[in-house]
């Protein structure tokens, strides 16, 4: 996929589908608790109904009991029977469940037929019979409120089995939200994945690389060293080809490659370095490589240690200035492997960037033969040693600190 509109698009749409899911959730995850708080008022007022039952049971039994007035008990049964005629309304109300709603008319039957025994009940108390008083009252009343509060269990239970059911089915609902939101997700991140590259921009992206143009100066190495002198050119006749094809660059040797990983992961000193940079030099095919340290500030790179140069040409390399107009320096700058393309005449050249977590802290520079540089076998490997370097080499105010200082 790699319209920028199309991606964009198919990005809005998982971002979106994403949002309606959250939503979706969110609005399923209110109205649950929503019914959560229902659900406990419910069994608040049934839990209410039940100790008014039993206070409704105490009231009707003191018509017979010794020494209390029959007219204050019989207001307070009547009260209490209001109470729970109410108390049963409200329940009915908030009920959701078709089997609470039958216990509820259930309940109030049985609530109706104790009115009718309490009135009987009061009479033969007000008339002095105390003894059929006592009978209907501890037989048909009491069994009236024990059926009561058995219907008010029954109640509880069958709003208990209906919440439960509700709350597998919220969380099912739940599920399946977000199961269709992340199903939508996965499938257009799987549309986002870029289709494989074709072979040349495989090749192009092996390795890091920024091609400097062929107006900017090749690596500062060449700005000091002394020019070789062209070799005389034999006159060639109509017969002999322009130019004779330069020999294939050597296959690299991998092995070099991890030997030099090796030895760098073994270096205490910088006496180490020149045998290291040699063999750098065979695996990169290049005939001279030259490191760069950066001083403090960021802002000069100095030479530390060269393979390939005379010893006297290192100490007078001089500096090299952030912002110089080089590879080296362009290296230092971005971070990012440098390229200067050669060709049969004229030598190539690499600027491998040193980067640790601190940022860029030097350069390796390279000259490379037989066009070396176009090969992304060898830029691969200018990164992984530099990449090795890094971890070694600091500005100066970092080697004080340093038992071996590079």
């Amino acid at each position: 996929m790699r319209s920028r509109a199309v991606r964009v698009t198919l990005t809005l749409l998982a971002v979106g589908a994403i949002g309606f899911a959250a939503y979706l959730l969110i609005i399923n995850q209110q109205k649950f608790n929503a019914a959560v708080y229902a659900a406990r008022d419910l069994d608040a007022q049934i839990a209410s109904a039940s100790r008014d039952t039993l206070e409704l049971r105490a009231a009707q039994q003191a018509y017979v009991a010794t020494s209390q007035d029959p007219q204050f008990w019989a207001a307070k049964t009547t009260e209490l029977i209001t109470l729970l005629r109410g108390r049963l309304a409200t329940i009915r109300s908030g009920a959701t469940g078709a089997a609470a709603r039958v216990a509820i008319d259930e309940a109030e039957q049985i609530l109706q037929q104790f009115e009718a025994i309490d009135r009987r009940a009061r009479d033969y108390a007000a008339n002095h019979q105390e003894l059929i008083a006592s009978d209907l009252i501890f037989s048909d009343g009491l069994g009236g409120t024990a059926r009561l509060l058995g219907m008010l269990d029954q109640l509880r239970a069958a709003e208990w089995n209906e919440r439960t059911h509700a709350e597998s089915l919220t969380r099912r609902e739940q599920l399946t939200y977000a199961a269709e939101a992340a199903g939508a997700a996965l499938l257009i991140i799987l549309l986002l994945l870029p289709l494989p590259a074709s072979k040349k921009e495989e090749a192009a992206s092996i390795a890091p690389a920024v091609v400097v143009a062929d107006s900017m100066r090749d690596l500062e190495l060449r700005a000091t060293r002394p020019e070789r002198a062209p070799a005389a050119r034999r006159p060639q006749s109509a017969a002999q080809p322009a130019a004779t094809p330069p020999p294939a660059a050597p296959i690299p040797n991998l092995d070099n490659v991890a030997l030099v990983c090796s030895e760098l992961a073994r270096v205490s000193d910088t006496a180490s370095l020149p045998a290291i940079l040699q063999r750098t030099a065979d695996a990169l095919d290049a005939s001279g490589i030259v490191l760069w340290v950066a001083d403090p500030d960021g802002r000069e790179l100095s030479p530390i240690v060269s393979h390939g140069y005379p010893a006297s040409l290192l100490s007078r390399m001089g500096t090299i200035g952030r912002d110089a107009d080089n590879v080296t320096a362009a290296a230092f700058r971005t971070g990012l492997l440098q390229v200067v393309g050669g060709d049969p005449a004229r030598s190539g050249a690499i600027a491998a960037p040193l980067v640790n977590p601190a940022g860029c802290i030097g350069v390796m520079s390279a000259e490379l033969r037989h066009e070396s540089e176009k090969q992304p076998f060898r830029r691969a490997v200018a990164t992984i040693v530099a990449a090795q370097l890094a971890t070694l080499v600091a500005p100066p105010s970092a080697q004080d600190n340093r038992s071996a200082a590079l």
